[in-house]
């Protein structure tokens, strides 16, 4: 058994924060990631940050390089493909790749992945034909038909970035009611290549060895109906990794996890930080912030000078 003062569960840019101020505050400190390498979204930010202080990037792994020399100088303590189980939050242990661990508190910095449709060929197609980005995957469909599915900014900047590309983008919307904001709505309806397919849903992607065709529903009418297609791009939002935190601890309806202001979970010295509990406002900055807070705030409880 090895024992921490913090354990960190998630290398996103809430959970490098963390373990950076476990080291401002004299807290032994280490972060577990189960992907091969730190980052989470930031390594899925394919545009440039413009919006962190003092830090501005071409791309989000960009940002990551920088945070990574941060932990690197400091010769901080973290793990990659680390795979957690038998986790007991109350007990503040978990077993990462055969070894248990023990801390005295823990923070949860999972982060937040692409929502999914959850369909039939979606995960299939997905190095062939299905995408999550536009700006990272437009080239690879010049001069080919392609579908966005969403309501949202994403959605709609998608395919306006697809239509300087593609000769027909087919924006499917469940509903009439786009969430984008109003003045990217009206370019998009101006622009001739994309065309507003509202009030369907999708219900399979099929091809053969790549997409060829998506299949989509009427909510009016209830009729099905195929679409010729040789993309789709899936932009409906993000979903929290709390997967493995269901009836272990509170979450809100939409799966998120639930703090207080000291991001105090419902679990005694569980933390949480980052995209995992912060719908209102997913950004690196906030989930840096976060990092920080929860921090101080077991620092202060664990008698720690801050």
């Amino acid at each position: 058994m090895k024992d921490y003062d913090v354990i960190i569960i998630g290398g996103g840019p809430a959970g490098m924060s963390a373990l950076i101020w476990c080291h401002s505050t004299g807290l032994r400190g280490i972060m577990l990631e189960k992907s091969p390498e730190l980052g989470g979204q930031m390594l899925q930010m394919y545009h440039r940050i413009l919006d962190y202080p003092g830090l501005m990037t071409e791309n989000g792994r960009e940002m990551r390089d920088h945070f990574l020399a941060h932990l690197n100088e400091l010769q901080l303590s973290w793990k990659t493909g680390c795979v957690i189980n038998q986790l007991d939050l109350s007990a503040k242990t978990l077993t990462c790749d055969g070894e248990r661990l023990r801390a005295r508190a823990m923070i949860i910095a999972t982060g937040a992945g692409k929502r999914r449709l959850g369909i039939p060929g979606e995960s299939k197609f997905e190095t062939s034909g299905v995408s999550f980005s536009a700006t990272r995957d437009h080239s690879h469909y010049a001069g080919r038909n392609v579908v966005v599915i969403g309501g949202g900014d994403s959605a709609v900047e998608n395919a306006l970035i697809l239509a300087r590309v593609c000769p027909r983008v087919t924006l499917i919307h469940r509903s009439g009611n786009f969430r984008a904001r109003d003045e990217w709505i009206k370019e998009a309806r101006e622009n001739p290549r994309i065309e507003f397919l509202e009030g369907y849903i999708p219900l399979a992607i099929e091809g053969t060895d790549r997409v060829e065709r998506i299949l989509l529903k009427s909510m009016r009418t209830g009729a099905e109906t195929h679409l010729e297609t040789s993309g789709v791009f899936i932009k409906i939002g993000i979903a929290p990794n709390t997967d493995v935190f269901r009836n272990l601890i509170e979450l809100d309806s939409d799966g998120y996890l639930i703090t207080d202001r000291r991001q105090r979970t419902s679990v005694d010295m569980v933390y949480a930080a980052g995209d995992v509990c912060a719908p209102a406002c997913l950004s690196v900055a906030t989930a840096v912030g976060h990092g920080a807070i929860a921090v101080k705030d077991i620092a202060l409880t664990l008698n720690f000078k801050p």
